[in-house]
């Protein structure tokens, strides 16, 4: 394994730097104030040989897991389709009630990937959330975290842990960073939009992540956070940050990466089959036809700027913002299934839509009593609707527009709510990469389930 530097000439000549563990202080008071430590690192490294074969094009791909599906920790075999639907709609309103305040950090999401830490690696699942920047894992020892199905990483084993100090630049950096009596270490907490918290100690470590191909890929001198407590959701070991601040993921790799990642959701009828995410180029997306690209906006989020919405030949024209009022008007997001709309827009959405279906085959479902759903309803009679944003037209396919789950209605995967969010069941069957660098997201129709 080598190092790299800041270009991937460099790096192929460089040498690893051998990283001395530090002790590893577990001792942290109770947390007495709300913080969210972030984190970030100037220098980005990658592995050797499996990155370079990986590299043909400046990018590898990897497997999603969807919470539903059998490989998840997530999976409940007994629920049935119908309370599996019923349960995505709650989901998605969670979730976005969480966007309607832009001052939080919106927790959870609908994928998950590998990632190993250490060395040797010690593979995790983690939840993937293009709303949080932060990367953590839970750790041992832990005497309050949560009962998760996973072992937690334990950071004696890895021959690469170091603590970061408490009085390092990395540390010093942020102004919500903890430092305690007691221990050297530099801590993190953070603090999610639906009360959920993680906290324990800013770590730098090799982080591995497995490629479609059963290829690995390794990226030392990672900032992540240690979770040593907090109350978290039982079945996630950790979150997988890719926001567009500094601590993400995609920043910190970002010169190994050109400050690109892509997926691509299977829909939400066959969550069996995994969906892919691609980091650095993406080979689907270069110079292929029926590529269309718009401006990304860095809100507290990623927000796009949406003009219009067509249903047949009915425009329906979008006048709204985000709540901090940026150039983007609606949020992209990979956790929240349903897409919503401002109120009035919604109303006008849905009569277009019924109005070219019709009202035959209508039922009331008490857990979707604001949105459209029918017993049974061909593809075939699903009017086409395009999403209209500045400078790129996103056509929608019939499993972007409805929530269909075996024998369980087929309901309207849209609804109403005060912010606007393009969710991930619209975004469904689409290679979606986001080019932070250029500020620019860009959508290729494809078969994610191949």
């Amino acid at each position: 394994m080598s190092r790299c530097s800041l270009s991937f000439s460099e790096y192929k000549a460089s040498s690893l730097r051998k990283i001395t563990p530090s002790r590893f202080n577990m001792r942290f008071p109770h947390i007495i104030s709300t913080v969210l430590v972030v984190v970030t690192t100037l220098l980005v490294c990658c592995s050797t040989s499996v990155f370079v074969q990986a590299n043909n094009y400046g990018g590898f791909t990897a497997d999603l897991i969807h919470r539903d599906a059998p490989k998840s920790p997530f999976y409940d075999p007994l629920l049935t389709p119908s309370q599996r639907l019923k349960n995505t709609f709650r989901r998605s309103l969670d979730r976005a009630n969480q966007f309607a305040s832009a001052s939080v950090i919106v927790s959870g999401g609908e994928y998950l990937m590998k990632i190993s830490y250490g060395t040797p690696p010690f593979e995790t699942q983690a939840v993937v959330n293009t709303a949080d920047a932060s990367t953590w894992t839970q750790c041992l020892p832990c005497t309050q975290c949560s009962q998760e199905k996973f072992p937690r990483f334990d950071p004696q084993n890895s021959s690469t842990y170091e603590s970061v100090s408490c009085h390092s630049r990395t540390c010093d950096q942020f102004s919500s960073s903890m430092c305690t009596q007691d221990s050297s270490a530099c801590a993190f907490f953070v603090l999610y939009g639906d009360d959920s918290n993680v906290y324990g100690e800013l770590a730098r470590e090799t982080i591995t992540l497995e490629g479609s191909a059963g290829d690995r890929v390794s990226f030392p001198d990672f900032i992540f956070g240690c979770g040593q407590g907090g109350d978290f959701p039982k079945e996630g070991s950790g979150i997988v940050g890719l926001g567009f601040q500094h601590q993400s993921l995609i920043s910190q790799l970002n010169s190994s990466l050109n400050g690109k990642f892509s997926y691509c959701f299977g829909p939400s009828n066959d969550v069996s089959k995994p969906g892919k995410i691609g980091f650095g180029n993406n080979p689907e997306l270069l110079g292929r036809e029926g590529v269309v690209s718009t401006p990304l906006h860095f809100d507290f989020t990623y927000s796009l700027r949406l003009e219009a919405i067509s249903v047949a030949d009915t425009r329906l024209e979008y006048h709204y913002d985000t709540p901090s009022s940026t150039s983007g008007n609606i949020f992209i997001d990979s956790g929240t299934p349903y897409t919503f709309l401002p109120q009035e827009l919604y109303s006008d959405f849905k009569a277009a839509i019924q109005r070219e279906i019709g009202s035959q085959n209508i039922v009331v479902d008490q857990e979707h009593d604001f949105t459209l759903c029918y017993s049974s309803l061909l593809h075939s009679n699903i009017p086409n609707v395009t999403l209209h944003f500045t400078g790129a037209d996103l056509k929608l396919n019939p499993e972007n527009i409805f929530d269909r789950a075996s024998s369980s209605p087929v309901c309207l995967g849209f609804a109403p709510n005060d912010i606007g969010i393009l969710g991930n069941i619209a975004q469904a069957n689409s290679w979606v990469q986001y080019d932070l660098g250029n500020k620019i997201i860009s959508f290729k129709p494809a078969d994610c389930t191949k």
